[in-house]
Order: structure tokens, then sequence, then C-alpha cells
């Protein structure tokens, strides 16, 4: 498993050698039960607590295209004004990107091979379309696994069959 923070303090360093103006008040953590996302930036007034998915802690995992770069992602969130991917975050994304070979970007999607297949974690709900044969992956129980007769699908727009959940 590798060290959270110590790769967090060098993508910090990284990010301060280009006096991009980051927030001082950051903390790291793991984050066990994240399943789509590989990271996230939660603010409390001052302070960030910056939360990034083990599966990319792990030794299989690439460490510059996934660790690092979802690392120094999240932290050009505690930029001011950067909250989005617009703007000032996309012009420090790409200083970070030409400066250190990162592929900072505003999503990453799981066919990127971040996460090694053995970590990936897998859905336990599969939604077809009936007309056009779209897949719908879902990892938790939601309104669209119980009652997808409420919705259309978004590729050819008809509306799904309802389910026998008896």
């Amino acid at each position: 498993m590798r060290d959270l923070q110590k790769n967090a303090n060098e993508c910090l360093a990284e990010v301060d050698r280009l006096k991009i103006p980051r927030a001082k008040a950051i903390t790291f953590a793991a984050n066990c039960r994240a399943k789509t996302r590989l990271g996230v930036c939660k603010k409390t007034g001052d302070r960030y607590v910056i939360e990034i998915a083990t599966s990319l802690l792990d030794e299989r995992a690439p460490l510059k295209e996934g660790l690092k770069n979802t690392l120094v992602h999240e932290i050009l969130h505690t930029c001011r004004g950067c909250m989005k991917h617009t703007g000032r975050w996309k012009q420090y994304a790409d200083r970070m990107n030409a400066a250190y070979g990162y592929a900072i970007q505003r999503t990453a999607s799981r066919e990127e091979g971040l996460v090694p297949e053995p970590l990936a974690p897998k859905p336990r709900y599969r939604i077809v379309c009936q007309s056009c044969g779209a897949v719908y992956e879902r990892y938790k129980m939601s309104a669209f696994v119980m009652h997808p007769e409420r919705y259309r699908c978004g590729q050819c727009k008809k509306p799904f069959p309802a389910v026998n959940n008896h």
C-alpha cells in the first residue's frame, strides 16, 4: 500500500514550485467506500479535505497516472475560484500537465485503466434498454433500479419497461 501523505506532500511541493496559490489547510484521507470516483475535494470553512480512493493506493495501480494525477487534480480545487473544472482551474491543470507530464483532466473514465481490474468495483445492478440495448450499471440501489419504468433511455429516449420485483 502506498503512503498517501508522502505522495500528497510530493504533489503539494510540485504545485508550490509553479507558484500556484493553493490553500494551506488541506487534510488527506483514504476513502475505502468510493466506487465510481477516484478523488473528491470537500471544503468546510477555510479547510479542505481531499479523499482518495484506496484502490489508487494499491501498488498495482499506476502511480503517476493514477494516484498523483488525482492528488494534483484535487489540490487544484483548493485554489481560489477553482471548485469547478473551468477557468482558473483549467489553466492551473494545463500548467501542471506541461511542467510535470501529468494528464489532468476534468474526469477520468474506468476504461483508462487507472484502477487495475482486480481492484475495480463490480456493479451490483444492470439495466438494459429493451429497445436499443444500451446498458446502465449501478453500484447502489436507487430509484432507477427499483422503478426503471419512470425513466427513459439516454440513447434512444424510449421508456424502460416496468420490472416485476415479485
